[in-house]
């Protein structure tokens, strides 16, 4: 029984570091791509 809750732990634990390191990298890119969309549509500045 101990070895199976360690198990879905450490299974829980990935899935968390994982969805971590997602949002991380998405968050910024997200951003990026917005500022650039309203830069091609004639928007210059942006969250200034």
């Amino acid at each position: 029984m101990l070895g199976f809750l360690e198990r879905e732990q450490l299974a829980y634990a990935i899935i968390g570091v994982v969805l971590v390191a997602v949002l991380a990298f998405a968050i910024p890119y997200m951003r990026r791509r917005k500022r650039e969309k309203l830069r091609r549509r004639g928007i210059k500045k942006y969250g200034h």
